[in-house]
């Protein structure tokens, strides 16, 4: 049965509406998983390693035991059985680190849990905590790049190999060549709720909340560490304060929760202080890149070689893709792409906002920058020059591609032909002013997803995924498709996601969740509308007699011919309510025929202040070809937030260890630096709202990770052009800005 549903571009997609879940956040009537009240519940506290490598000899809890309000301390010695988890993410299974929670004596890293102290209260727990005697038979730990390789050798990854043309022999020949090596350090996501869990069984169920940004996979995965059924599994995450990635998969503090909540009878409530957010929650992992930029005398690129090593722990390899975006981001004939890890004493890395690419963008776009000026060509023409017109790695076209439409924004809107091309030329008082650019780019990703959307007799209707908001505003566009599709107002559109039990959507991660959910809810929401024309043309219903695919709905009315009906009106007059629609939506053929990417721009200015060695950015201006917008409001959050990072990457976050023992030195916020208000600068960022033809409903792409692609390079490309030295390690901290 064809349906005749409108969806008008005035609509409400597009719109700047305010979160519908806003008012419940900053009236605190949100409930984040610590804030979650239930009776009789424990509190557990980690025990940490204070050594970076080496054998647990000896472990005495007795003192813990003994202390007031103590329940029970877990270790290796009475650990219930668990079972690794697979690294499957088509079955949904995945863990953060493989190596299950107290699976054996030996210490990969320091803040590696050791044992798990359960008592009445928090304060009992963590007091406790600190009485558990450890002794370590302790090795020293290897905590560098090199450290690791010189340990257990370097792992070239055959996934993260392409190969295109001879670019050996092309670099060899090119007129104008660039070789350098870009490092970056250890980043930390830091969101602002702390990883948390609060487990209970009940009758043999395990109900969890937790703070994930994948319900599905989390429930399933914990399942399976448990061995149970997944049906025995419920999970929830109605709210998320942020993850970046830290809060993807699996972790061993929520097996930890679900483990003591079943030994004690209890519910069992873990929430990680800030200081294990450094050590067992992942990070970004340092790199190390080398790239070699061959190129005509008019600046067309000939070869392009870009070699990434990067680290990961001894008990998981998790892979930086630093060289992804290489071989598609320009016309290049030459081309060759690999990556490598290292395993080191720290704790397992994981995807962090834009993973690999965040990395890599600094070391291409420095390189690319840095080609500008032996070739005395703008930074922005060269890339000109270097647009591809199709995917040179599928050798298909792009599914939309409107890259020099945004260098056309950035140049427009920065005013960048006024830049002057002498580094060190443009000055204002004691300040010399660095313009610098940078491209950005981010796979455009959509995955199957499954949705429920009932239509009530009130004139309301609610929409059901399993899929999650991580603060990124996923409440607000699911309401908006079914008011747009409707007609229903905006404010009449309940969302309920967060709840692993629902039809199953998917994990918020690597922009996806929006070009993922919004085909699935448009299809639940099409099919709820097509069951309401067949009730509706029912003998008893107030279009009755009329064929239900002769009935249209357009400006909030049913038609059917002469007749027609207000859309709240009918279904205020229905009995058989709620009428429901149900879809799952995947993508098709068209991943054969088109590439799924997108793209953007960066323009920084930078003042540096010579004297006092201070460097500051003072205006970012940015343009992205991110698909459809179906909300400019939430979007340019994710846009200004994304840029934000990629300024604090730039100039002040890194992890600092301690060489004799593996300890984070920089566990805190006063110590780790992150942008405050006052280092953020005027943010002018444009979208060009351009959909996607073929990536699905509404043309809507992800647009969470590519606003801190390529942010890095703009910044450390300014910094050269306001003083003439270049600076291919991050970040531009005071310390590296005066030795340079």
């Amino acid at each position: 049965m064809s349906t005749s549903v409108e969806t008008p571009r005035a609509g409400v997609i597009g719109q700047p509406l305010p979160r519908i879940d806003g008012r419940l956040k900053v009236s605190g009537r949100a409930n984040y998983v610590a804030d979650n009240i239930v009776g009789d519940v424990a509190f557990a506290a980690p025990v940490v390693s204070t050594v970076g490598a080496g054998t647990i000899t000896a472990l005495d809890p007795s003192a813990a035991e003994a202390a007031p309000g103590v329940l029970r301390v877990l270790h290796h010695g009475n650990m219930p059985r668990l079972r690794r988890c697979p690294d499957d993410m088509a079955n949904k299974l995945k863990a953060s680190e493989e190596r299950v929670p107290f699976e054996d004596q030996t210490v990969y890293y320091a803040g590696q849990y050791v044992a798990l102290v359960i008592a009445e209260t928090y304060e009992q727990a963590r007091w406790a905590s600190h009485l558990v005697k450890v002794t370590y038979h302790a090795d020293p730990p290897a905590l560098t790049l090199d450290e690791g390789a010189a340990r257990s050798g370097i792992k070239p990854q055959e996934d993260e190999k392409t190969e295109r043309g001879d670019t050996a022999k092309a670099y060899r020949e090119a007129p104008v060549q660039h070789d350098a090596t870009y490092t970056t350090p250890v980043e930390v996501h830091n969101p602002m709720e702390m990883h948390a869990t609060l487990a209970r069984w009940d009758a043999g169920r395990l109900i969890v909340h937790d703070s994930t940004q994948w319900v599905v996979g989390q429930a399933k995965s914990l399942a399976y560490v448990l061995d149970i059924p997944e049906e025995q599994v419920e999970l929830h995450a109605p709210f998320i304060g942020g993850g970046f990635g830290s809060k993807l998969f699996l972790w061993p503090h929520t097996i930890l929760a679900a483990v003591a909540a079943r030994v004690t009878g209890r519910p069992v409530k873990l929430v990680l202080p800030r200081q294990h957010q450094f050590t067992a929650v992942g990070h970004r992992p340092a790199t190390r890149q080398h790239v070699q930029l061959g190129a005509t005398r008019d600046g067309r690129l000939l070869a392009l070689r870009h070699d990434s090593l990067s680290h990961t722990s001894c008990v998981t390899e998790f892979v930086e893709s630093c060289g992804e975006m290489t071989a598609w981001l320009y016309q290049c004939p030459n081309v060759s792409v690999t990556g490598s890890i290292v395993a080191v004493n720290v704790g397992t890395p994981t995807s962090m906002r834009a993973p690999g690419i965040a990395s890599g963008m600094f070391a291409l776009e420095s390189a690319m920058d840095e080609l500008a000026v032996k070739l005395a060509i703008d930074p922005i023409e060269l890339r000109r020059r270097n647009t591809p017109e199709r995917d040179q790695v599928k050798n298909v076209p792009w599914s939309s591609h409107y890259y020099t439409r945004c260098l056309d924004v950035v140049t427009e809107r920065f005013g960048w032909s006024r830049r002057s091309v002498e580094p060190g030329s443009m000055r204002q008082g004691r300040e010399r002013i660095g313009w610098g650019f940078a491209s950005a780019t981010w796979p455009a990703i959509r995955r199957q997803a499954s949705a429920r959307v009932e239509l009530r007799s009130d004139g309301s209707a609610r929409v059901v995924c399993a899929t999650q908001d991580i603060g990124t505003g996923t409440y607000t566009v699911l309401a908006q498709v079914v008011s747009e599709i409707t007609t229903l107002p905006f404010s009449q559109i309940e969302v309920a996601i967060g709840q692993s039990g629902y039809p199953p959507g998917p994990i918020s991660g690597g922009s996806m969740a929006t070009a993922t959910v919004v085909p699935a809810v448009a299809a639940a929401t099409r099919a709820a509308v097509t069951n309401l024309f067949i009730a509706v043309t029912a003998p008893k219903g107030p279009l009755a007699g009329a064929a239900p695919e002769a009935v249209t709905l357009r400006d909030g009315h049913l038609h059917a011919g002469a007749r027609r009906i207000a859309f709240r009106a009918a279904l205020e007059q229905l009995r058989t309510l709620p009428i429901v629609g149900e879809a799952t939506t995947k993508p098709g053929e068209e991943a054969k025929h088109f590439s799924f990417r997108s793209f953007g721009a960066h323009c920084v200015e930078v003042r540096w202040d010579p004297g006092i060695s201070h460097l500051r950015v003072t205006r970012v201006v940015s343009a992205f070809d991110v698909g459809r917008l179906i909300n400019r409001l939430t979007a340019r959050s994710q846009i200004e937030g994304a840029i934000v990072m990629g300024l604090g990457a730039a100039l002040q976050e890194h992890s600092v260890y301690d060489r004799r023992s593996g300890r984070v030195v920089t566990d805190n916020l006063a110590d780790y630096l992150v942008p405050v208000h006052a280092d953020v600068p005027e943010i002018d960022v444009s979208m060009l709202d351009i959909p996607d033809p073929h990536i699905g409903d509404f043309g809507a792409k992800g647009l969470g990770e590519i606003g801190v692609t390529g942010m890095t390079a703009a910044i450390a490309n300014a910094f050269y052009h306001a003083t003439g030295r270049r600076i291919r390690d991050l970040p531009l901290t005071v310390e590296r800005v005066m030795e340079t």
